[in-house]
Order: C-alpha cells, then sequence, then structure tokens
C-alpha cells in the first residue's frame, strides 16, 4: 500500500468527493493503529501508473443475519465518512468496471455494502448513473455549516439573538477570572503544542474519566498524533480555540479537504463549563473558517444529531448506508430488504407486547378436605 501512496495522492487532489479519512496520510495510520484482522481488503482500479479509485473494505461471511459474503465499507472507531476516493474524470464509467469486476466474482462477495454516504453527493449520484439497484438501509442527518457573507453574518442571521446574548454575557464573565484570548493554529507552527494541548484538555474532562479520553489509548493517541501531524504539514489540520491567561481553555479541530472541511473532536476545560467555553471556541471556528479563502461547508461529522452543533449550524447532511448486491442471492437480498426490516420490526414488536403481558393468575390453593 505504501508503494501506492504518490499515485493515492494525486488522486485523492481530484477526487470526485473529498474524503480525508480514507487518504493515505490518515487510512494508513488508521491500519496500523486499529489493526488489518478484520479481513481488510483494498480495492484498487487504475490504469498503469495511474489510480482511478481506492476503495478501502472489510470482507464478511454474512449480511445482516444472512449467510452471504460481503464487502463493507472499512471504518474504524473514529471513521463516520466512508465516501471511496474515485477520480471526477470519468467516475461513473470506473464505478461501473468496479460493479462489472464485482459481478464476475471479485473478492468473492454477494453483496456491497457502503456506509456513511452523503445522500446528496456526487459519488452518490455516479452510482445511481451506473444503473446498479441499492437498497438504503438506514440514514441520519447530522448538522452541516454552509458559508454566509462573513462569519459576523451567519452568527447573527443564524443563531437566535437570545443565544447570542447569553454568549457574550458568559464571555464577559470568563473575562473577569483572567485575560481570555482566541487562538488559531498558524501554518508553520509547532503542532506538537497544539496537540498536547488537546489531549491533556480531553483527559481532564468526562472522556478521562470513562477511559475514553485520546490519550488513555496508545492506538488512539498514536493515531490522532501521527494523522495530526501530518494534515498540519499539508495545511490540511484546522484547530481554534479559546485560552485564558495563556492556559487552553477550549480547542475546536477538523480536517481541510478542498472547499470544504470535517470536524473532528473538541475539548474544553470542565472546571469552566459554566461559561460554556466549547461553544465560545465554536462560534471562533465560525468566524476562522470564513476567513479561509475558497471555503464553502463544514460537515459536523457526527453519527447522530449533535445538540451543541444543532444549535449552532442551521442546515443538515443525509448521510446514509447503502447496499447493491453482486450475484443473484444478494440482488434478491437486497431488493427484499425493505421487507425483511419490516418483518424484523414486526417481530421485535411482538416479542415486546408478549413479555408485557401480565401473568397468568395463579390457579387457586387447593384445601385438603378431612
Amino acid at each position: 500500500m505504501r508503494a501506492l501512496v504518490p499515485a493515492w495522492d494525486e488522486l485523492a487532489s481530484v477526487a470526485l468527493e473529498p474524503n480525508p479519512f480514507y487518504e493515505s496520510w490518515m487510512l494508513l495510520p488508521a491500519l496500523e493503529a486499529f489493526g488489518l484482522e478484520r479481513n481488510f481488503r483494498l480495492v484498487t482500479i487504475g490504469d498503469g501508473d495511474r489510480l482511478d479509485a481506492v476503495l478501502p473494505f472489510e470482507r464478511t461471511r454474512g449480511f445482516k443475519g444472512l449467510p452471504l459474503p460481503a464487502l463493507g465499507s472499512w471504518l474504524h472507531r473514529h471513521c463516520l465518512l466512508c465516501t471511496p476516493l474515485v477520480r471526477a474524470e470519468g467516475a461513473s464509467e470506473t464505478l461501473s468496471t468496479l460493479v462489472e469486476w464485482l459481478k464476475a466474482g471479485g473478492e468473492g462477495a454477494s453483496i456491497v455494502n457502503l456506509r456513511y454516504i452523503p445522500s446528496d453527493g456526487p459519488f452518490h449520484r455516479a452510482l445511481v448513473a451506473t444503473g446498479v439497484p441499492c437498497a438504503v438501509l438506514n440514514s441520519h442527518a447530522r448538522p452541516i455549516l454552509r458559508r454566509a457573507k462573513s462569519g459576523e453574518a451567519y452568527i447573527s442571521e443564524f443563531i437566535p439573538g437570545k443565544d447570542r446574548q447569553e454568549v457574550r454575557r458568559r464571555e464577559r464573565r470568563l473575562r473577569e477570572h483572567g485575560q481570555l484570548s482566541h487562538v488559531v493554529l498558524e501554518p508553520g507552527e509547532d503542532v506538537t503544542r497544539w496537540i498536547d494541548d488537546f489531549l491533556r484538555l480531553e483527559a481532564a474532562g468526562w472522556k478521562g474519566r470513562e477511559g475514553s479520553a485520546m490519550i488513555c489509548s496508545e492506538a488512539n493517541r498514536r493515531f490522532l498524533t501521527e494523522t495530526f501531524t501530518a494534515a498540519h504539514r499539508r495545511g490540511r489540520l484546522e484547530m481554534v480555540g479559546v485560552d485564558l491567561d495563556g492556559k487552553p481553555l477550549a480547542r475546536c479541530t477538523g480536517f481541510i479537504a478542498g472547499e470544504g472541511a470535517y470536524a473532528f473532536k473538541p475539548a474544553y476545560d470542565e472546571a469552566f463549563a459554566k461559561f460554556s467555553p466549547g461553544i465560545i471556541a465554536e462560534l471562533a471556528r465560525i468566524r476562522n473558517l470564513h476567513e479561509r479563502p475558497g471555503f464553502r461547508w463544514m460537515d459536523s461529522y457526527t453519527d447522530t444529531d449533535n445538540t451543541v452543533l444543532s444549535r449552532l449550524w442551521r442546515d443538515r447532511l443525509t448521510v446514509q448506508s447503502l447496499a447493491f448486491g453482486t450475484s443473484t442471492a444478494g440482488a434478491l437480498a437486497v431488493a427484499a430488504w425493505p421487507f425483511l426490516r419490516w418483518a424484523k420490526q414486526q417481530g421485535k414488536r411482538l416479542l415486546s407486547a408478549a413479555s408485557r403481558k401480565p401473568p397468568l393468575p395463579a390457579p387457586p390453593k387447593q384445601v385438603p378436605v378431612s
């Protein structure tokens, strides 16, 4: 895979739809940190030294309880976007080549499950253009920030006045405790200190207490350190924060991808939670992103609707899990999926209703007659 990196990076720069989580500088550290034991497959399509598609998959023996071998988008605990990298030029033809290869027995899979795919994105449209019937297995909406005239215009237009007033009030109270400053990671700046500050902030909060902070796992710490460092070297790391008397109070992180960006993990000092430093930092992020030339959107990159960002970001992005069959049995299973899902839900309701029924009354106690 490392031998593919030059062609892989070139493909990422002209991809139909961006996905930094499938680029070489992020996928390779993820594989090293979280392992290859899950039957990892990297499917590539190309012509000579040119790559036209990179598709990371996991091969499984079954699919949703059905004994049909399947290929599913490879992901890990920090991956919530699985759009394959496909060259924009000739994308539909490239995907048609993939479908025909799979139908001819490539990897021996009967079903392909593409997870975390934006429903209105160019990749989804190119896949539909191949004519392969797809079923939507599940979907959810997550907040997305779309560029306004300016950061201040966005905040004034889309965040209620009462909320803006409350944030200003808490910021004034926070300034009573020391010098409050907004900070942004600049190109060429030492990213190591920023990484360390983020890891300490996150570990000091509830994630640290529950053992889910990135620093609590060597694999997580290594993955974050390597990907943040690589992204910063490429000018692709976004870090914005708030400091109090020069000490980190809150941090927002994300990855730049073309004209868009993807929010990653936030962290804030919970000792100052009543002042909402995380929200203050998020507003600073909105202003900072609007100052970036060419910026148009930022995906919140959340699994379900995020409470904080739902209040601050107006628009929504629908993300779906899609499946299509590559064999007769697989095509039938995908076509029948809506019915199978309905039958499964009905079975759960019946079992739940049966469990709620009151127990039968005990038979009357027999009294011996003398």
